[in-house]
């Protein structure tokens, strides 16, 4: 842990007021970390309040402490208020306060002192740091906090839940390029303190609507397209399709990932048009780094296997610009 641990456990010797806060469009890691912490502090009295600067995917509202959580552009007031009267700041899963827009100017503005746990690269400096690109998810590094802390006995049923769903989630299912040997042994961890398998599961992917399952079919059948000569796959989401499906917030949550399951395709990459925006999520097979391309190309960045952006240009305008780097850069040998 960067930062003097003494002066973090002194902090938190005595309740204080705390916010928790995540990136936009929080995803499973995110929610997990941030409600783990959740749980976790109010153990020991401590006045705590998870704002996320969005709103997030509806199958995350069972997870423990959800429900107590607040929107930022829903209570904004509010969220201002807890804010500036906060003794500490903690911010997981994301590197940069530009990824908690509309949040982060009053974060600025309360300059109280800042706790990060998180594991993209290049992290902004703050008071305190737990910090690790090797770490599976930011869950990981939320178990090694708590036992950090030599609080393992706080770790109930309700913070293994979180912990678990967000390792399961940033390892695509102990799937991908982030998975390694603590997942497995954290999790194993978890069943003695509680955790339920079967149920995280459940509720996780077994609680899609009938439209979004739809919008999946409509997406593979009619939205992808394959390059096999690059080794590439985008798939295309306009606003046509937002509103024919009526896509919730996390309803695009892992499409991007099912085009590398075709043998020979090591990038895909999700592009969803927005009101004045375009957004972009990458995955990559192997060394292909998609953190690089996204940092260099689209005002992005994340890890070398998974990686978002954005841009200003249309849909067809990314296609073209990235079949050209891709062609040039990427392009698989015979």
């Amino acid at each position: 842990m960067i930062g003097d641990l003494t002066a973090f456990k002194q902090l938190l010797s005595k309740p204080i007021q705390i916010t928790i806060t995540a990136h936009q469009r929080p995803d499973g890691d995110a929610m997990g970390s941030t409600l783990a912490l959740f749980n976790y502090f109010i153990q020991f009295g401590h006045d705590v309040k998870v704002i996320y600067p969005t709103d997030y995917p509806i199958y995350f509202q069972w997870m423990p402490g959800a429900q107590e959580s607040w929107v930022y552009t829903e209570h904004q007031e509010e969220a201002d208020k807890w804010i500036k009267e906060s003794d500490l700041i903690c911010c997981l899963d994301f590197n940069t306060l530009k990824r908690i827009e509309p949040m982060d100017e009053i974060i600025k503005e309360a300059n109280r002192p800042i706790f990060l746990i998180d594991h993209h690269l290049e992290p902004d400096a703050f008071e305190w740091m737990l910090h690790d690109v090797q770490a599976c998810s930011t869950c990981e590094l939320m178990f090694r906090f708590i036992q950090l802390m030599e609080d393992d006995s706080k770790i109930n049923a309700d913070i293994a839940q979180c912990i678990y769903t967000g390792i399961l989630t940033d390892t695509g299912n102990f799937q991908n390029g982030a998975t390694n040997k603590a997942a497995f042994t954290i999790v194993g961890q978890l069943i003695d303190k509680g955790l339920e398998i079967q149920k995280v599961q459940m509720e996780l992917n077994q609680n899609s609507s009938e439209s979004r399952l739809r919008f999946l079919g409509n997406s593979l059948l009619n939205k992808m397209t394959v390059l096999h000569d690059l080794g590439l796959a985008f798939i295309v989401v306009n606003r046509k399709d937002s509103r024919t499906y009526n896509l919730k917030s996390g309803d695009t949550e892992g499409l991007v990932n099912y085009p590398l399951s075709i043998k020979g395709i090591n990038i895909s990459i999700l592009i969803k048009e927005e009101k004045g925006i375009t957004k972009l999520s990458f995955r990559s097979k192997g060394d292909i780094n998609v953190n690089e391309f996204a940092r260099e190309h689209f005002e992005g960045g994340g890890h070398k296997n998974a990686a978002g952006g954005r841009s200003i240009f249309p849909p067809d305008w990314i296609i073209k610009k990235i079949t050209e780097i891709i062609s040039k850069k990427y392009k698989k040998k015979n």
